[in-house]
């Protein structure tokens, strides 16, 4: 691994920084980690209480003292799978043995009641904050699972999906809606204070805004002209550490920037490593219009009305990081993708919080958890042959108390 300390220049994918920033160079070749899980519980079944009956899980957290959050619904059906926009949605809550402890929420439009719920976050103390995009607002619920008020989103921001807690509680992070940054330099990530009845925003960090084709979508969609992705288009990834340092990706590369904690958007270290992206070929072009086509006679069968096909272009290479999360006690760990689109089984890279490489699961290992929580605790979704879903519960051995 080799560290050195740069002066900040333009770098092409990031919004330069003023002063030093700290580069980390990652090995070149894995060394590989035992994936030393231990089964904790599961939860989940197809016979027995309501409870215990999941039908489709949207979203799972942990709380501080190793309580597992359940948050089920109903999809509506035939919307792609990244909008999990549920038409009934129920909090269950799970102590650290698996044994059921309440369940709380439901729809409607009343003071606590989800109304087209579409972000789930559990906060280290057990506060639990659901976002709501008809009324634009968030329901914050206390550790026992009372609802205790609302916060309203500023007029002038969108609702997204991707949000997460501080670990240093009282506030939000989300990315702003992909359609409000289109025009804009950069795709800030945003910081939201829940103390006041609308949310306070400010930029923690600001991601790469790769330049988007304008469509003339007029005949298609009727919206007139706008700029859309480039299908394959590098995601915006992130995760915070304990200290409130955003980690993130937003390039094809192997790029990790981290930002301040202190809310300067400024990028103090970058890590990377000598992967390069794979190309988007014709064959993977085809495969993709295929499961388009697919995903339209679904929803045409459900009665969705298509808006159409707009020809979008896709971008020229395949982004080597998959995904990224953080653990609660600050280790990075960092997906990277093996096959092509949708394979989900790629090598996880896990780095200390300060860019430490400490070796690489082997692709198929382990499954990146839907969740992780304190001393080690990670939560899976499995799935049988029926579709029935139940979530484990383990425990990594090796994690730093």
């Amino acid at each position: 691994m080799r560290r050195t300390t740069v002066a900040l220049a333009a770098i092409a994918g990031s919004v330069a920084p003023l002063g030093g920033q700290e580069t980390i160079q990652l090995p070149v070749e894995d060394s590989y980690l035992e994936a030393d899980f231990e089964e904790r519980f599961r939860v989940g079944t197809t016979m027995g209480e309501p409870w215990e009956q999941f039908t489709s899980i949207v979203k799972l957290a942990f709380d501080e003292g190793g309580n597992l959050y359940v948050f089920d619904g109903i999809l509506m059906a035939g919307l792609p799978a990244q909008l999990a926009i549920p038409t009934s949605l129920r909090v269950l809550v799970f102590d650290a043995a698996g044994g059921f402890l309440r369940e709380c929420g439901r729809m409607g439009e009343g003071p606590g009641e989800f109304n087209w719920p579409n972000s789930y976050v559990v906060m280290r103390d057990g506060t639990t904050v659901v976002g709501n995009v008809r009324n634009r607002g968030y329901q914050i619920f206390d550790p026992a699972g009372s609802f205790v008020r609302s916060v309203r989103m500023p007029e002038d921001m969108q609702m997204n999906t991707n949000t997460q807690g501080d670990p240093r509680g009282g506030y939000l992070l989300t990315e702003a809606s992909a359609t409000s940054t289109r025009g804009w330099t950069s795709r800030p990530i945003l910081r939201m204070s829940l103390a006041g009845d609308v949310a306070q925003v400010e930029t923690v960090a600001e991601g790469w805004l790769p330049e988007s084709p304008v469509l003339d979508a007029a005949r298609t969609m009727g919206f007139g002209s706008i700029s859309t992705p480039a299908i394959f288009e590098p995601e915006l990834l992130y995760g915070v550490l304990p200290d409130g340092t955003i980690v993130f990706s937003d390039s094809s590369t192997y790029r990790l920037k981290l930002a301040s904690p202190d809310g300067s958007a400024r990028v103090e270290r970058l890590i990377t490593r000598p992967i390069s992206p794979k190309p988007v070929t014709p064959a993977i072009q085809r495969a993709w219009h295929e499961q388009q086509a697919s995903d339209l006679v679904r929803a045409e069968q459900v009665g969705w009305t298509t808006l159409g096909r707009v020809d979008v272009p896709f971008y020229p290479e395949l982004s080597v990081i998959q995904a990224l999360t953080v653990t609660w006690d600050g280790e990075i760990w960092v997906q990277r993708r093996e096959q092509e689109p949708g394979d989900d089984t790629g090598p996880i890279d896990v780095l200390t919080p300060d860019g430490r490489y400490m070796g690489t699961y082997p692709a198929g290992a382990v499954a990146l958890p839907d969740a992780l929580g304190p001393e080690g605790l990670a939560a899976f979704i499995e799935k049988d042959e029926m579709d029935v879903e139940t979530v484990v519960v383990k425990r990594r051995r090796s994690a730093r108390q």
